[in-house]
């Protein structure tokens, strides 16, 4: 076992849950898609299991997220298809594919929202703190300061940001981290297909990992001052 890769974990990833899941054309999505996301994540961990997909675009989107998902093992050491207890969590996802979250009564669509907060939980993360809040240029500036010199993309990733409500929630618990980043690949290519291959504006959400410079930033600005969970 690796003590700094526990350390790591247990400190905790930030998810934050982007204008668009929240109040935009992304906010719901039908019942089949959110259950066909988690099919596609349970993919990710039992890729000899072949699953049936309710909707129409859900395989080709899977195989894309997949195929993505292979480049980043490749490329990135700490990118991995591993679960920290696969009985237990692949046993709570197909719970959640056949729980009402992904099901509920009377109605014909499900909040996204709820889909990647309910997937979060199955993986067994749990809420250490949460803020909603509008997102300011200095936020933008500590999520993309690696991409603001890219002046289209920059204008682009502010107009889609600045002055819009974001959701902030910081997760404990002893997953692996890129399960997080995995999932955040999956629900966009099912959710959102037919998305591009450069797709850095309107994604739904964003995840960061302790230690990156996003995840120290936001720690300080939502949370520095606040001592319990919302």
């Amino acid at each position: 076992m690796n003590p700094a890769g526990e350390a790591a974990k247990s400190a905790g990833a930030l998810l934050i849950l982007k204008p668009d899941i929240l109040t935009g054309p992304c906010a719901r999505c039908s019942p089949a898609l959110a259950r066909d996301t988690v099919r596609g994540l349970l993919s990710v961990y039992e890729p000899s299991t072949g699953y049936a997909y309710e909707a129409d675009t859900s395989e080709q989107a899977v195989a894309w997220a997949l195929s993505n998902i292979e480049r980043k093992v490749r490329a990135r050491h700490w990118y991995v298809r591993t679960l920290n207890d696969p009985g237990r969590d692949l046993a709570a996802l197909r719970a959640l594919l056949a729980g009402p979250l992904l099901d509920p009564a009377g109605e014909d669509t499900v909040h996204t929202a709820d889909l990647v907060l309910g997937v979060a939980e199955a993986l067994g993360f749990t809420v250490a703190d949460r803020l909603r809040t509008r997102c300011t240029q200095r936020d933008f500036l500590g999520l993309y300061a690696d991409n603001t010199h890219f002046t289209r993309l920059a204008g682009s990733l502010r107009d889609y940001l600045v002055g819009q409500e974001v959701e902030i929630y910081r997760y404990t618990g002893m997953q692996e981290l890129s399960t997080l980043h995995i999932f955040k690949e999956m629900v966009r290519r099912v959710v959102r297909y037919p998305t591009t291959h450069y797709d850095a504006v309107e994604n739904l959400l964003h995840v960061s990992d302790p230690g990156a410079a996003d995840w120290t930033y936001f720690l300080n600005a939502a949370f520095g001052e606040r001592e319990t969970a919302l």
